[in-house]
């Protein structure tokens, strides 16, 4: 059984003046729909399933839905999204809950369009703040703008924290090892807390800071990833909201749909793996020294082809496949390639170099991405091959294409003196061989501004 977190759901007085205040902070707010009930929403949301719907009476009506959201003002529930309602249902009723039986419900969009789910109740009414509530999708709701927000993490602070907690135990949600009744993380959704967060358990295996604010704070918080912007944090209809900017901000995401359909096409029945410890546990000794399936690896190198091809189609650059000798590598921590391809652009870019290299099982376990000439390594992925250091395909195909993305994205690639190195990523930059506080910085904007020249790699961007 699959469980997810799917919705937060806000009570608003005026939709427009909810949508409006969303909007002015960056995220789409747009109308959802009404429900057959008499309340009408507004969703917040982008590309991913998950959302924050704002919601209000739109009728002079009573019933408990009505009269619930007319009552209320702020974050009221949520709903947990799962594949199988009815299996969901008597997972809960086994851990001593006593969720409601399912009742159909459904919205009419503002074209016409009717979308239908299944639900429960688990509390004691409707919307009810001290556990969610449970939702099947029946008609799966369309996908929101591309450039929507992505909800990354929702925080909450119910009354009786253990007991959320059991129910997404119940559902097959998995705990962090350091938290874990209080923090579920997903890496392919949303990842929740639960607060308080009390002390952590094997405290002894990671450095943990909190803190703490004298500032009464929301009692919910959600972190979105965002298209464009800074990085901001504000209070929203009682919800602190922090957003952060995402790759999409970056023009290159434009060739991700390509992308993905070239590697649907190309991967054959390489399948997908998740990863293998959810919950943040070390792995075990004995996995530092073994790969139990080296050939999944290969759905890696199939991604990077994926890339050169939807690069070469969209005319942005020419790819051809050079002996592995003839290209030089910079650094120290690369492979040696079995296959090597090199794509170049127009004039002004730098060159893309992307290297397929063996294991000591597998042919093609290792890509290697990188610009200029010598190539500089912007993304090697796995890390080192083995089951300890292995975080799940999503997480691996998801930096591979970071790689792709900062390499067509152009400006400052690297900055070396010396033996130290200082390396832009997409969020940031990464530094080796002892580079100061505060250097790092500095070199990439000298860089950027063209007051430093020696050992940087620069060029111009791929995609505009």
């Amino acid at each position: 059984m699959r469980a997810r977190f799917d919705h937060l759901v806000v009570a608003v007085e005026d939709l427009d003046e909810a949508a409006d205040r969303w909007r002015a902070a960056g995220l789409a707010a747009e109308r959802g729909g009404a429900h057959p009930v008499g309340t009408e929403n507004v969703l917040v949301r982008g590309p991913a399933p998950a959302y924050v719907e704002l919601i209000a009476a739109g009728s002079e009506e009573s019933n408990p839905w009505l009269d619930r959201v007319r009552a209320a003002r702020g974050p009221i529930s949520w709903a947990v999204a799962v594949d199988d309602l009815d299996e969901a249902r008597t997972a809960l009723l086994a851990a001593g809950f006593e969720p409601d039986p399912p009742v159909p419900g459904s919205r009419r969009t503002p074209a016409g369009e009717l979308l239908e789910w299944r639900v429960c109740d688990v509390g004691p009414g409707p919307y009810d703040g001290s556990l969610p509530f449970l939702i099947e999708w029946t008609t799966p709701m369309p996908a929101g703008p591309a450039d929507g927000p992505v909800l990354e993490w929702v925080s909450l602070t119910p009354s009786d924290p253990d007991r959320v907690a059991a129910l997404l135990v119940a559902l097959g949600l998995t705990g962090d090892r350091h938290f874990p009744r209080r923090v579920f993380p997903d890496r392919d959704g949303v990842s929740v807390t639960l607060l308080p967060l009390g002390e952590p358990e094997h405290a002894d295996e990671a450095v943990w800071v909190r803190f703490e604010s004298d500032e009464a704070q929301p009692p919910v918080s959600v972190v979105v990833a965002t298209a464009h912007g800074e990085a901001t944090t504000l209070v929203l209809d009682e919800v602190e909201v922090s957003t952060r900017p995402d790759r999409r901000r970056f023009a290159a995401t434009a060739l991700l749909p390509a992308v993905d359909a070239a590697f649907e096409r190309l991967r054959g029945d390489l399948a997908d793996w998740p990863a293998p410890r959810p919950d943040g546990s070390p792995p075990l000794d004995e996995e530092y020294s073994r790969c139990a399936d080296p050939d999944k690896y290969r759905l890696l190198a199939v991604r990077a082809d994926a890339w050169v091809e939807a690069i070469v189609a969209s005319g942005l650059g020419a790819a051809r496949a050079v002996d592995p000798p003839s290209v030089q590598w910079a650094g120290e921590r690369v492979i040696v390639p079995s296959r090597e391809t090199v794509v170049e652009g127009r004039p002004g870019t730098q060159p893309i170099a992307v290297g397929i290299g063996p294991s000591r099982q597998a042919d093609e376990a290792f890509v290697q991405v990188g610009v200029g000439q010598p190539a500089e390594v912007l993304g090697l992925q796995p890390d080192c091959g083995c089951d300890a250091c292995d975080t799940g395909s999503a997480d691996l195909l998801d930096t591979l294409d970071n790689a792709f993305v900062l390499a067509l994205s152009g400006g400052v690639y690297v900055v070396r003196r010396g033996d130290r190195v200082v390396r832009r990523s997409l969020d940031g930059w990464s530094a080796t061989g002892g580079v100061a506080e505060g250097d790092a910085e500095r070199w990439l904007a000298e860089a950027a501004a063209g007051r430093r020249t020696d050992g940087v790699v620069a060029g111009e961007p791929w995609v505009n």
